[in-house]
């Protein structure tokens, strides 16, 4: 009796591979509750995409990265991390700025970081935590020196790399070195 039914599954499986991966469609007429407002409004929209049906918010994180002396750091690599997976990835522009969308659920119990990387070895890299869970926080995984920021809608953020020996200056005042 089971070889019959391994058998049937064998066969669905191997149709199922055949089939390939499902794509779906986006809607065709307008989400609920959107509007027909100008495109000049000065509010930033919440963008909506669907994916396999499921509706889900893009969040903006958006900044500008300077150095010590004010001035705008441009190439710098910035990425969003959910539980070590990479959400959004993105690069600053001559002035510094960075814009980037991800699907983002602040209730979630996840840990999240935003990263920035920059192009001059003489720049440390630098994190900032946006939400830590509550196993990481229960176990003490990231230490208190790291920078702690809430993400709000429309909030940027102003992030300064340091050389390092202004970091390691900004780590003493915050009682951070051994």
């Amino acid at each position: 009796m089971t070889r019959p039914i391994l058998r049937l599954l064998g066969s669905l499986s191997l149709l199922l591979l055949a089939m390939g991966p499902a794509s779906a469609a986006p809607p065709s007429s307008p989400p609920p509750g959107s509007s027909n407002e100008s495109p000049s409004a000065d509010v930033r929209r919440v963008q909506e995409f669907q994916s396999i049906g499921v509706d889900r918010r893009l969040t903006a994180f958006t900044g500008t990265v300077l150095d010590v002396n004010d001035r705008p750091v441009s190439g710098v690599q910035v990425k969003v991390f959910s539980d070590g997976q990479e959400l959004a990835a993105g690069i600053t522009d001559g002035s510094g700025v960075y814009d980037m969308r991800s699907a983002y659920d602040p209730t979630a119990d996840a840990t999240v970081l935003l990263w920035f990387y920059a192009p001059e070895r003489a720049l440390m890299t630098k994190e900032i935590v946006l939400h830590e869970s509550r196993s990481s926080a229960a176990n003490g995984l990231i230490s208190r020196c790291v920078p702690r920021a809430t993400l709000t809608p429309g909030r940027q953020f102003r992030v300064y790399l340091f050389d390092p020996s202004s970091r390691n200056k900004e780590l003493a005042e915050l009682d951070c070195l051994p």
